[in-house]
């Protein structure tokens, strides 16, 4: 499909004359094309392999650390990496750093409001569980 095509497709999609996804798919159109923004803001989230391994070694660090202190995540840090794994599923790798960094805060110093809000979340998460997503993200980011 031509640019131009592409381009007057999205278009019309912004007007609200939307296509159902069948036909856009049927016309060759990407599922995503119409979400894509013109100056490639989205596509500005691209790593090297430097930048994606360094984030991965980080949240590794973080659950080798728990693993040392031979505990689980408390629901802060529970939140915040269950985050970044998110967010590294979507390759968004600036966020997960900063969700990671924010993984690491002392007690005293995380924002009381979302400390409250990751307290009422259930647990789920074990430090093997976590661990397994990372290694999923590894290999789905290649």
């Amino acid at each position: 499909m031509s640019d131009t095509k592409a381009a007057q497709k999205r278009e019309k999609l912004r007007r609200g004359l939307a296509l159902d996804i069948v036909q856009c798919i049927a016309e060759g159109m990407r599922y995503d094309d119409d979400i894509r923004q013109e100056d490639g803001s989205l596509d500005r989230a691209r790593y090297s392999a430097a930048q994606r391994a360094e984030v991965h070694s980080l949240l590794g660090a973080i659950l080798d650390r728990l693993d040392g202190l031979q505990r689980g995540p408390d629901p802060w840090e529970e939140t915040c990496l269950v985050h970044a794994l998110h967010f590294l599923e979507a390759r968004l790798y600036s966020r997960a750093r900063s969700e990671l960094e924010s993984c690491i805060l002392p007690p005293a110093k995380r924002p009381p409001w979302r400390a409250e809000q990751a307290n009422k979340n259930s647990r789920r998460y074990t430090v093997a569980r976590l661990r397994m997503r990372l290694e999923g993200v590894k290999i789905a980011n290649k």
